[in-house]
């Protein structure tokens, strides 16, 4: 066997399940937390309906990604996030909402 112990259970299906479980656990709390935006007419803006998960294959281990807002046309989530200027020169806050979850989650 060339493959040590610890790259079998990391290339297992139940490992794999475990990853999605969690990936989509944290897209769920992102999608609470995100700020709902005046979007009357369509969500294709919203940053709601733009986060996704899926999990990737990497080398021998199951891997999770988010994606916030893949839409070209939906560009505010990290205005939201850090903070931005309108165009009138007045500052508005961030409001941190992807950091905090990432925070109680105790990912990067």
């Amino acid at each position: 066997m060339n493959e040590g112990f610890e790259s079998q259970v990391l290339h297992s299906h139940g490992v794999k399940a475990l990853v999605e479980f969690k990936i989509a656990e944290i897209a769920a709390k992102l999608i609470k937390e995100a700020p709902r935006g005046p979007h009357r007419f369509t969500d294709r803006y919203s940053i709601k309906k733009n986060i996704e998960a899926f999990i990737d294959e990497v080398g021998d281990e199951w891997v999770g990604y988010i994606v916030i807002e893949e839409d070209p046309h939906a560009r505010h989530a990290m205005l939201q996030e850090r903070g931005y200027r309108d165009p009138s020169g007045r500052r508005h806050r961030g409001r941190f909402f992807i950091k905090k979850v990432l925070e109680r989650e105790g990912m990067e």
